[in-house]
This record gives C-alpha cells, sequence and structure tokens, in this order.
C-alpha cells in the first residue's frame, strides 16, 4: 500500500481489493507500522468495512495494539471497525507447529 500510495495508484489498489469477497490480514502487528503504514492499514480497512469479509490474525491482545499502530485515537478507531459485527475466536495454549514439530521429534510430552 506504501508503494501504490507512492505511484498514486492507491485508489487503484483499493478498487482491486473491493472486488474480493474475503481478505486475510495474517499476523497483523508482527511488525510495527510506521505512521504512514498505520494510517494505510486504518485506510484500507475502513474502505472494506461492511462490504468486503476479513479475517484477521494476530498474536496480540486489543490493548497490545497501540504499540503497534502508534497511535491511540487510530487504533480504537480500528478496532471498532473490525470488531463490529465480527466474530472473535481467541485461541490458547501451545503453538500447533510447535505441537507439530515435538510429534514429529516423538516428544510426547509438551512443556
Amino acid at each position: 500500500m506504501v508503494q501504490a500510495q507512492e505511484d498514486h495508484q492507491l485508489s487503484k489498489f483499493m478498487a482491486t481489493a473491493l472486488r474480493h469477497r474475503l481478505i486475510v490480514l495474517d499476523e497483523l502487528g508482527f511488525i510495527p507500522f510506521s505512521s504512514t503504514g498505520a494510517q494505510l492499514i486504518f485506510q484500507f480497512c475502513s474502505t472494506l468495512y461492511e462490504r468486503v469479509s476479513m479475517i484477521v490474525t494476530t498474536n496480540l491482545r486489543f490493548a497490545d495494539w497501540t504499540q503497534i499502530f502508534g497511535d491511540e485515537r487510530l487504533t480504537a478507531a480500528l478496532l471498532d471497525r473490525l470488531t463490529h459485527k465480527a466474530h472473535i475466536l481467541e485461541f490458547t495454549g501451545e503453538s500447533y507447529r510447535f505441537r507439530q514439530r515435538m510429534e514429529r521429534e516423538g516428544k510426547k510430552e509438551f512443556p
């Protein structure tokens, strides 16, 4: 999106996104966003809001999102859009990938 904005192609990028039925944002917040990146993610989610289904995965609690987006008001507004009419699934326990690796290595007990 940053590149699309720099190339003056952001509206085209958004129009393409609106043609999809589902968009997945995987591992949101794994890497903190620049101020511009955070604003673009907000704009992206606002554009898709109630028009395109979204799945967002993250390891972060909602309370920690401000650290990733860097702005409390922007984060609150983003969460407001993402959680409105949402189904929130929270998984606890060890990582599925970690469990698979342990099983491959023949270890029956997990820490």
